[in-house]
């Protein structure tokens, strides 16, 4: 009897185990045939890098561009101007030359050439000047040909060690008589060619961020083209000009020079009397102590009643109400003769 029914106990145990194998397989092959009937994922591509735009010059056409882009030195300052024919005829800004009592050009090897004053047209903005020089003639383009968005470029003298010699920059707006750019421009790019593919001008910059379209200047080069013009003196280079390998072309050492200021500082709210110390310095009534912004094209400034203690020696008063900046002092000697410093000079509120 005890036999008998051990039996069914074992096989009962045994159908349970069968039992739940069976199950588990129930739930388990559905689960993996559906995973092995999906697809496998398809990995994401790796994007494309983007290439770069191309460069609006190529570099024989930036260097033959260059060879044409000089620098112009008026009575206080400086910018850039560029060939635009074989007979030495430059066009630059007319803030630049207009009202001027001397001017110089500056070729990229240092070199100075007299000027000689063509035409002014303070309407449009622009200048053309006459020198003496062997560079290379920038072609013109047509500004129509661009868009907004477009790359340009910004020229100045190689020459120059302050300024870049190509200045990226973008066409925001073309109008007709204005181009709007976005450039990291600085005063002395003043002038300067703005320039297209195949470093053709497109225009020249007159104000910041602001160029001449180079069509509107045809009219006026026609005319201008006939005329002999004026003759300048050479004017001082100034300080805050420096020329890449050339520090005796940047700092004359013939005529006077300045060595200090003081006090070096003033208020704007009231005149100051300074003294300035230095050498070689002349009577005479072309005596003239003028300030120069170190930063900036505006501000400018001639001091009152220079008076000469002695050779090594003078005092001139700063008028009240000046701009608030830096400035660098530009002597001219009673007979004519100028230097310009270094030594900076502070206007302070």
């Amino acid at each position: 009897m005890g036999r008998i029914s051990r039996i069914p106990k074992e096989q009962l145990l045994a159908a349970l185990v069968i039992t739940l194998v069976v199950a588990g397989l129930a739930v388990l092959i559905p689960t993996v045939a559906q995973r092995l009937a999906q697809p496998t994922a398809t990995p994401a591509p790796t994007p494309t890098p983007t290439a770069p735009p191309s460069a609006v010059l190529l570099p024989d056409e930036l260097e033959r561009d260059l060879a044409g882009v000089m620098t112009i030195v008026n009575d206080h300052t400086f910018g850039t101007a560029f060939l635009i024919d074989t007979q030495g005829d430059f066009l630059t800004a007319a803030s630049l030359v207009d009202g001027s009592q001397s001017l110089r050009l500056i070729d990229n090897t240092g070199g100075t050439h007299s000027v000689r004053v063509i035409g002014i047209d303070a309407t449009l903005g622009l200048a053309m000047i006459r020198a003496t020089n062997d560079g290379t003639p920038l072609p013109f383009g047509d500004p129509a040909t661009l868009q907004p968005a477009d790359p340009v470029v910004l020229l100045a003298s190689p020459k120059v060690a302050n300024l870049r010699q190509s200045t990226p920059a973008v066409l925001t707006q073309r109008g007709a008589m204005q181009l709007t750019l976005r450039v990291d421009d600085l005063p002395g790019n003043l002038g300067g060619p703005v320039v297209g593919p195949g470093g053709k001008v497109i225009g020249i910059l007159t104000l910041t961020g602001k160029a001449l379209p180079i069509n509107l200047a045809s009219s006026d080069i026609a005319q201008w083209r006939g005329q002999t013009g004026t003759v300048m003196p050479l004017a001082p280079i100034p300080g805050t000009l420096v020329l890449r390998g050339s520090d005796t072309t940047s700092s004359p050492t013939a005529g006077p020079t300045i060595q200090s200021v003081s006090p070096a500082r003033a208020s704007a709210a009231q005149d100051t009397l300074i003294t300035v110390q230095g050498s070689g310095f002349i009577p005479g009534a072309m005596l003239r102590v003028h300030f120069v912004p170190l930063a900036s094209p505006n501000g400018a400034f001639d001091g009152l009643a220079a008076t000469l203690v002695n050779a090594s020696s003078l005092t001139v008063k700063v008028p009240a109400g000046r701009v608030v900046q830096d400035y660098v002092i530009q002597l001219t000697n009673g007979d004519g003769t100028s230097t310009s410093s270094r030594t900076a000079f502070t206007v302070t509120p």
